[in-house]
């Protein structure tokens, strides 16, 4: 007896079957532009039809590169294999239950997770088992190859897994797709043990507290988003602004009718060109304005000039030749200016110049014989650069004026 059936001609008329495998392990997880890529491809698969990439791209209204991502894609899964052709590629779809339930693989790229390789990698059981008392409940197939390619292909050690895990847990995320992105994200910082893990959460904590704090401080209840946070980190790492000096000016930004990140930023920037300007810490509070700092050089050259003329006076005192030499030079002085100005002869001027010449080596030979330094009644000023003006001999700011700063806001305040 034979028995046949009438061929059905439209393909149509056909059913797909999809392992319910693939439907409660990979399907979930993965984007749903790869699992379109999937079924379809599954489709032409069972009914032997052939399509080129370009053409499957265009039936599914994709990419081509983004179609190529899809498979490569499910080839790290190992629901599928590509095999690479002159000017195309084949897409073998291997069988999930064989994979899981029989040990045997359905093409030699298949990861066999039989228990005879699992008592080969005793570190990959006592990781995976680790990771299943951290859920709560067994791994699946999927799952395993996931943690499997970690290891492989990532090559993150073990316990930066376990991290991985129990922090995910701890923050109530305990999915596979997610602790996959920490792991990625790990694995880019290059965290390679234990305590890094726990050095680079410990940073993530404080800098999300702070996010949460400028934010707050500006009235806006949501989280941050990741423009905001490469602003924010800007202002820490780049410009080198401390928290508290970043919470001041989100405090002058509350003034404002409509308080943001971009006039904070505006703000800090100010603050930084003004702190370069003055070379001084960009944290450094300065409540000195340049009236007060102008003023305070002009006390320091009063005061430097006082005591000039009280070492004058001691020395005058002690040898009356020296006030008497002072006299006669300030005396030649005038006579040097008025004859520049009034025509003298060049003779008369330089007979002048000799005269002060000879003077001056008198003082220093009276000096010097009575213990006293040649420049002993000179005006000594705090900054021989620029004679406590606060510019120098090119009319640049002195380097002086980030310690004059300081000291002038004391000074202010009556406590220098």
């Amino acid at each position: 007896m034979k028995f046949d059936k009438g061929k059905t001609k439209d393909y149509y008329l056909f059913t797909t079957d999809v392992e319910n495998v693939y439907i409660n392990e990979y399907m979930t997880e993965a984007p749903g532009e790869y699992v379109k890529a999937y079924l379809y491809g599954l489709f032409c698969s069972e009914h032997g039809m052939e399509l080129k990439s370009a053409l499957m791209a265009e039936v599914l209204h994709m990419d081509e590169d983004r179609l190529r991502e899809a498979w490569e894609y499910w080839e790290r899964m190992n629901v599928v294999a590509i095999e690479e052709e002159d000017d195309d590629y084949t897409v073998v779809f291997l069988s999930l239950r064989e994979q899981l339930f029989s040990g045997e693989q359905g093409v030699d790229r298949a990861i066999d997770m039989s228990d005879e390789v699992m008592d080969e990698d005793e570190e990959f059981k006592r990781l995976t088992e680790a990771a299943e008392d951290m859920l709560g409940r067994p791994l699946n197939g999927r799952e395993l190859q996931e943690i499997d390619s970690w290891t492989k292909e990532l090559g993150v050690p073990g316990e930066v897994i376990h991290e991985a895990f129990d922090y995910c847990v701890e923050i109530g995320k305990p999915s596979i797709n997610y602790i996959s992105k920490v792991i990625l994200a790990w694995a880019k910082e290059g965290l390679t043990d234990r305590e890094m893990v726990k050095e680079y959460l410990e940073k993530t904590s404080e800098r999300q507290g702070i996010y949460r704090r400028i934010l707050n401080s500006l009235g806006l209840k949501r989280n941050v988003t990741e423009a905001e946070k490469r602003l924010v980190d800007s202002w820490l790492d780049d410009m080198k602004f401390s928290p508290e000096r970043i919470l001041e000016a989100c405090e002058k930004a509350g003034f404002t009718q409509s308080p943001n990140l971009r006039y904070v930023n505006k703000v800090l920037e100010n603050w930084k060109q003004e702190a370069d300007t003055w070379g001084r810490d960009v944290n450094q509070r300065v409540n000195v304005s340049q009236n007060t700092l102008n003023k305070y050089y002009e006390y320091l050259r009063n005061q430097a000039e006082k005591r000039a003329e009280g070492r004058r006076q001691e020395v005058y005192n002690k040898l009356p030749e020296i006030r008497q030499i002072d006299i006669n030079l300030q005396s030649l002085s005038s006579k040097i200016s008025r004859g520049l100005l009034g025509g003298s002869t060049v003779q008369d001027m330089n007979s002048v110049r000799q005269e002060i010449r000879n003077l001056e080596k008198e003082r220093a030979i009276l000096l010097t014989e009575n213990n006293y330094a040649l420049d002993y009644t000179d005006v000594k000023y705090l900054c021989p650069k620029c004679s406590d003006t606060g510019i120098d001999e090119n009319g640049q700011r002195c380097s002086c004026t980030r310690e004059r700063m300081g000291e002038a806001e004391l000074w202010q305040n009556g406590k220098l």
